[in-house]
């Protein structure tokens, strides 16, 4: 290829990846959007179909089961289906299954619905990495899946107090119909825009456009021609996924459960803050972790150069964060210091991002997908196991009390769960310590 038509395969690739990296984006933040949305609702579903803590529990976890279980086959669908299919079938799901929660004449339904949704919204995310690997280069890859992670979370915001804010206006039902409505606007979008690779308009790979190989991937076997037990064996055996696998499992799973499922209820219930109050001290946790995977990933590939230190020192905010909000006056800090101890609690969660950077200086480009999706996996079910966890511990330290048909639980009892949040984000820490460096050049 000569330098001018280099030249011009290079402006026509910027072009066309920042359209399709804008789209992904948008399918993923509905799906952000989705998994946050219990929360603003939370004690109105409790009161409307009378179920406990641990029940409500179960309906966000089940989330997080069915994305938990879904992570490899995600994975290999991007790496043999190609993202855009893979997204714009996993939009269309979800939207069906928002229909149905907002339909549900029965607590049953509702938890149907939902795992509709998870179902849905389980395969965009690894579509969406697969996309940033094949459209950006090498040395960008940490600030882009870092950038990529801060917009995204936008998704959360809207489903914090202006989805508190709607259900108080028109209800939980009519709210969750309009999700739906976007959700399959935003499928049809996906399918017009969205493109798997560079040579799927023309233009060459990445690899050929950055003019040099990656020595430590491309010396690795080429799994492109191997069954999906194949690309398993070899994903599993990769001992350095492992520890990225316990980050995640700690450190999304410690901030899940509490800012996804139980944060709103939380601080309803032990500062007898309002629901649009509630929400804003989420959308402060969410900022932070808006603000975390850009800075993680600006550290990582500019500053540091390298993977391991920016995570161990992200995951070490997290964890301490946990902690001063579980000690700190019994579970109940004063509000001056509330505000920044969520942010920061979010801010350590810029550690997550950094793990696909990871992944793909340690694997080769034909199982990224299935990579990525053994990494992912871990988070999700740290929340999914954690969140019923949590009602539950709510549910032991109940005393009967009741309040517009929902139960209420005393500051000890969200003590106890907070401890829980404290040993995932524990784990996550450890996780960091284990990464394997590979300086980036």
């Amino acid at each position: 290829m000569s330098r001018a038509d280099l030249t011009e395969a290079v402006q026509k690739l910027y072009r066309q990846r920042w359209r399709i990296w804008i789209v992904a984006c948008l399918a993923h933040t509905i799906s952000m959007f989705h998994r946050a949305a219990m929360a603003p609702m939370a004690d109105r579903l409790m009161a409307d179909f009378g179920i406990s803590a641990m029940a409500f529990g179960s309906l966000g976890a089940v989330y997080f089961y069915v994305y938990a279980a879904m992570q490899l086959p995600s994975g290999t669908l991007a790496d043999t289906l190609g993202p855009r299919k893979t997204i714009t079938a996993g939009m269309l799901l979800s939207g069906v299954g928002s229909l149905v929660m907002s339909l549900a004449p029965s607590f049953g339904i509702v938890y149907l619905g939902r795992v509709m949704v998870s179902f849905g919204v389980s395969v965009v995310w690894l579509s969406l990495v697969k996309l940033v690997m094949e459209w950006f280069r090498r040395r960008e890859s940490a600030t882009m899946m870092g950038f990529t992670h801060a917009v995204v979370n936008s998704g959360q915001i809207a489903a914090a107090t202006p989805l508190a804010l709607m259900v108080m206006s028109v209800g939980w039902r009519a709210s969750l119909l309009t999700i739906a409505q976007v959700t399959f606007g935003l499928a049809a979008v996906n399918w017009f825009i969205v493109r798997d690779n560079p040579a799927r308009v023309g233009l060459p790979p990445m690899t050929e456009l950055e003019g040099k190989a990656i020595p430590q991937v491309e010396a690795l076997v080429d799994s492109s021609g191997l069954s999906l037990a194949q690309r398993l064996k070899v994903v599993f055996s990769n001992k350095h996924l492992w520890p990225l696998f316990l980050l995640g499992l700690g450190t999304y799973g410690a901030f899940s459960t509490l800012f996804h499922n139980w944060a709103v209820v939380y601080l309803m219930q032990a500062y007898d803050m309002p629901r649009d109050f509630a929400a804003n001290v989420v959308i402060v946790a969410i900022i932070g972790m808006m603000v975390g995977g850009p800075l993680v990933g600006f550290l990582s590939d500019r500053i540091f150069q390298n993977r391991r230190l920016p995570a161990v020192i992200f995951t070490g905010i997290s964890l301490m964060s946990f902690l001063l909000l579980t000690l700190w006056n019994g579970g109940r800090s004063p509000l001056g210091v509330l505000y920044p101890l969520c942010f920061f609690a979010g801010l350590g969660t810029g550690a997550l991002p950094l793990t696909f950077a990871c992944v793909r200086d340690i694997v080769h480009p034909s199982v990224r997908g299935v990579a990525s999706g053994l990494v992912n996996m871990g988070g999700f079910i740290g929340a999914a196991i954690a969140q019923p966890l949590f009602g539950y511990l709510l549910d032991l330290g109940w005393r009967g009390e009741m309040m517009a048909g929902a139960r209420t639980y005393p500051l000890e009892a969200f003590q106890q769960g907070l401890w829980l949040c404290c040993v995932l984000a524990a784990v996550g820490f450890i996780g960091a310590l284990l990464i394997k460096e590979k300086r980036i050049n």
